[in-house]
């Protein structure tokens, strides 16, 4: 009896124990339920396809490899890669893309040294492409100097870019309508892939005039459907701050719908604006130029424009443009028309990068990181911190 008894007595304890073990475990995950909430997973199939969509580039001034730069690349070992050697110091890789303004005929017809250094009418070897595509993505013609060995040798500009897979936009004739705006392609990253976006690029080189009604109509036609970053070229040689005549324009540029405005010519690094909340860029300087014979000339300007936008279903049919959008020429804006696609916004963040040479050896002629002097130099003479606080588009 007594042996009986202990065994109900022990089964009973062990049945109260496992009874409020279970209980317990249930008390707990009720509580947890609502003290502790479980974490919710955001990354379902419609959060994947609204994820951002992001890119980083970099924008500078006049690139060009004639005249001395030519004679000095091809005195060292490494020929047609040395204009570009020390480009490494600004970090390519972690771009992707860069955009310059292609100061120079890229051809064939050769016009030599001296005639180049005494009359300013330039050459740029086919040669040095090579090497460019590596750096460079994108290049504005829109300038004085595109035109430097006639229409033909504009015509081998455009095909030898082509060839060397660069994409390219913009006129040396403001009247050329047709030719003022392009819509390029390019790389932006999507979920960890690479893809491409299209986005319209306008020059306009306003040297020997202003540009009319019509002409700056090209900016809101494109408006309409793509983003629009407009390379204008003009203002006064080696002056160190814009002239009422550049302000005017490029503000105008900015209410006919450009996103930014980032403008050569000068050779001098000027001051930036936030107007309206979008950036415009007076003069970036130079960046590839056989220009030493002083400090201002000297010092460049590089923005880093950082974009991002939802990956909505409205983006989708852009992406899928984006692929035949590289080619120059091509028929993005009327097919955009054609389909009646709604136009896409994008944001952005801007910051800049400071670029120095010197005639202090072949090494230093080259564009380079600057120091942190120089660096703050850049901040100050470009107004930046009171255009970044303004910046909002």
């Amino acid at each position: 009896m007594g042996k009986r008894c202990i065994l109900i007595c022990s089964g009973l304890i062990l049945a109260v124990i496992f009874g409020f073990f279970l209980i317990s475990r249930s008390s707990y995950e009720f509580i947890k339920l609502f003290v502790w909430p479980p974490k919710i997973s955001f990354y379902s199939a419609e959060n994947i396809k609204n994820s951002a969509i992001n890119a980083n580039y970099l924008i500078s001034g006049d690139v060009f490899w004639g005249r001395a730069i030519d004679l000095y690349a091809q005195q060292t070992s490494l020929k047609y890669d040395w204009p570009f050697s020390r480009l490494n110091d600004f970090d390519r890789s972690k771009y992707d893309g860069w955009i310059a303004d292609m100061e120079c005929p890229v051809t064939d017809k050769k016009v030599p040294y001296q005639v180049q250094v005494d009359s300013l009418i330039f050459s740029c070897s086919p040669d040095y492409l090579g090497a460019a595509k590596d750096w460079f993505n994108v290049f504005t013609l829109a300038n004085n100097h595109t035109d430097n060995t006639g229409a033909d040798g504009f015509t081998d500009t455009r095909n030898n870019l082509s060839s060397a897979g660069l994409q390219f936009f913009g006129h040396y004739d403001i009247s050329q309508k047709e030719d003022l705006c392009e819509v390029v392609s390019l790389n932006v990253n999507v979920d960890k892939q690479k893809k491409k976006l299209p986005i319209a690029m306008c020059g306009y080189h306003w040297l020997a005039r202003q540009p009319t009604d019509e002409e700056l109509a090209e900016i809101s036609k494109y408006g309409a459907y793509f983003p629009v970053w407009v390379f204008p070229h003009g203002g006064e040689e080696y002056a160190i701050h814009s002239n009422a005549q550049q302000q005017t324009l490029y503000r105008k540029m900015i209410d006919l719908g450009a996103d930014a405005i980032f403008s050569d010519h000068p050779h001098v690094v000027q001051e930036t604006e936030a107007y309206k909340g979008k950036l415009i860029v007076y003069d970036l300087g130079n960046l590839i130029f056989d220009q030493w014979f002083d400090v201002e000339v000297t010092k460049s300007l590089i923005v880093n424009v950082q974009i991002s936008v939802e990956n909505s279903d409205q983006l989708k049919p852009y992406l899928d443009l984006a692929t035949s959008c590289a080619t120059f020429k091509d028929n993005c804006l009327k097919e955009a028309e054609q389909k009646k696609l709604k136009g896409y916004k994008l944001d952005y963040s801007y910051d800049i990068i400071c670029g120095e040479r010197s005639a202090a050896s072949l090494n230093d002629k080259l564009t380079h990181k600057c120091s942190q002097s120089n660096y703050d130099w850049l901040v100050e003479r470009t107004n930046w911190q009171v255009t970044s606080a303004g910046l909002t588009h």
